[in-house]
């Protein structure tokens, strides 16, 4: 009998991919993801006035979000390398643009505020 997949496994098998540093914990979030039917999450309900006193995008402000669509693959491999180095996948992004403007000539550095 084959086991109902759930968003709590499928977050699970992720966690355990960014934890191990094997590879077989990649390999098997990869494998269980090309097998699986995506998820569809809940709408979220509408804000109440508690929750818009605590702005938790706090830190957005007075700055522009940067995106770039990249295949999952590389996305959590990218992940698992941030995660070794213990740092968040944007401060290793931002680490990367800053060392290609630098490698190109550009005065412009991107800083971590």
């Amino acid at each position: 009998m084959a086991r109902k997949s759930s968003a709590l496994a499928a977050l699970d098998i992720v966690g355990e991919g960014l934890a191990q540093q094997d590879g077989l914990a990649e390999r098997l979030a990869r494998q269980r993801a090309a097998r699986q039917e995506p998820v569809v999450a809940e709408p979220a309900a509408p804000a109440t006035k508690d929750q818009s006193a605590r702005d938790h995008n706090a830190w957005r402000r007075g700055k522009a979000l940067l995106q770039v669509a990249i295949a999952e693959e590389a996305h959590m491999e990218l992940s698992i390398l941030a995660r070794r180095r213990r740092m968040t996948l944007s401060q290793l992004v931002k680490e990367a643009l800053n060392q290609w403007l630098d490698s190109h000539g550009h005065a412009l550095r991107i800083s971590d505020k």
